[in-house]
């Protein structure tokens, strides 16, 4: 029978995060609390959140003037007394370290990074294999893409972290966001999870009481507010031809994941004014927009996405400027889901069309408008199009109704729905 993998049972150690391999080999009397049952007074100390220590140690606050810790509270303990206890039944005894707390501070998870699995553009490359390399718009997808995969933490009065995205795609660029979503942990899929990620077709209402962030991904969501689209109109390649690196590299990059979700970055004084010149910034270009095809949350996006980004550089304070560059991959973001919101097509049926006949439609409506009648000439002259493909393309509209030929050398756009 194969045992299925999961975060407690990682055997290699590339499969560590760089603050747990740090914290099992290279650390006494340092990790993250974990209490004894309800005890708030008898705790562990793990190398993670996600993983249990394989040392036996327990700590015991046996004096009422040192404070308790938190629980999942990164600190070092100072003890004034060990005892050996023995534990065990006859044939499985153990021994354990009983360790009397005199005192205890909280620590940096910077101080414990001497080992990083990978540094901040590998990670952001992982997220580049479903894409064409040549695209122009591979760098902003891949960006935004792991700007989300590392949520946000709870900012202010926010009652949940995490990050919520609309994808903006067609079904092979949704099964291609899901292909990469399996850097997520499985146990990370359960409601039960403090780190809730989840990706859904359908739109539902989910708000798991004892997680601490819930990242929802959801396909062309209508009455969802979303913290960013996530639009992929960037060329596809084929499953079978990145797979197997994706799968290569994912122990890698979920270490980096976790050793990211280690931090829970505070926004700093001078990142909050430049914060509510984003939200202002974010509200007046959404809310002059027209058509919108997905519903944008504009209180919560800028400090989310600024904490992302913060995590990302594995840092506890949010700048300036990871604001300013959250802001930056949302505006991207916005800018490519706009091309939507000016078309009286919805992204479903833009997505079903071929590549080159959605791209030459937006163009025509762009330039032209719904029931214009336009000159080949000029189609031939904007068009970016090889002459193959936009004879291809306009055989596709045609034969979906959306446009038609009134005379020889000119053709007619229609509003159409598929």
């Amino acid at each position: 029978m194969v045992k299925k993998q999961t975060l407690k049972n990682r055997e290699f150690g590339y499969e560590l995060s760089g603050v747990e391999h740090k914290l099992i080999f290279d650390s006494d009397e340092t990790g993250f609390v974990r209490f004894d049952g309800r005890s708030r007074r008898i705790f562990y100390l793990d190398p993670s959140p996600f993983l249990p220590t394989p040392k036996r140690d327990v700590y015991i606050i046996a004096d009422e003037s040192v404070p308790t810790p938190n629980v999942n509270d990164l600190i070092k303990v100072t003890s004034f007394e060990i005892e050996r206890v023995v534990k065990g039944t006859f044939d499985n005894l153990v021994n354990i370290d009983v360790r009397y707390v005199k005192a205890w501070t909280k620590i940096d998870p910077n101080k414990l990074l001497h080992r990083k699995v990978m540094d901040q553009e590998e990670y952001v490359n992982f997220f580049k294999h479903p894409f064409n390399r040549a695209d122009e718009n591979i760098d902003n997808i891949s960006q935004c893409l792991a700007m989300c995969s590392v949520s946000s933490n709870a900012i202010g009065i926010n009652e949940k972290g995490g990050i919520d995205s609309g994808i903006i795609a067609k079904k092979s660029g949704w099964d291609s966001f899901l292909s990469l979503q399996k850097l997520v942990p499985r146990e990370f899929k359960s409601v039960k999870s403090p780190y809730f990620y989840s990706s859904s077709e359908v739109e539902n209402k989910i708000n798991p009481l004892g997680s601490m962030e819930v990242n929802l991904s959801i396909l062309m969501p209508k009455e969802t507010f979303v913290h960013v689209p996530i639009v992929f109109d960037a060329e596809m390649r084929p499953k079978s031809a990145y797979s197997a690196d994706v799968s290569f590299e994912i122990p890698f990059v979920r270490a980096h994941l976790l050793d990211a979700l280690m931090f829970q970055p505070e926004i700093t004084q001078k990142a909050e004014k430049c914060l509510t010149e984003r939200i202002y910034d974010m509200t007046e270009t959404f809310t002059n927009s027209h058509n919108f095809v997905y519903k944008q949350d504009l209180g919560d996006a800028a400090p989310k996405l600024g904490s992302s980004i913060a995590r990302m550089n594995f840092s506890n304070e949010v700048t300036v400027a990871n604001v300013r560059e959250g802001f930056d991959i949302w505006m991207d973001m916005f800018a490519h889901a706009s091309k939507f919101q000016k078309s009286n097509l919805s992204p479903r049926d833009i997505f079903r069309l071929p590549a080159e006949a959605a791209q030459l439609y937006l163009q025509l409506e762009d330039n032209f408008g719904i029931d214009v009648v336009i000159s080949m000439k000029d189609v031939e002259t904007m068009s970016l199009l090889t002459p193959f493909e936009l004879s291809n393309a306009i055989a596709a509209l045609r034969g979906a109704g959306a446009l038609y030929s009134p005379r020889i050398d000119f053709i007619k756009l229609l509003a159409f729905k598929i």
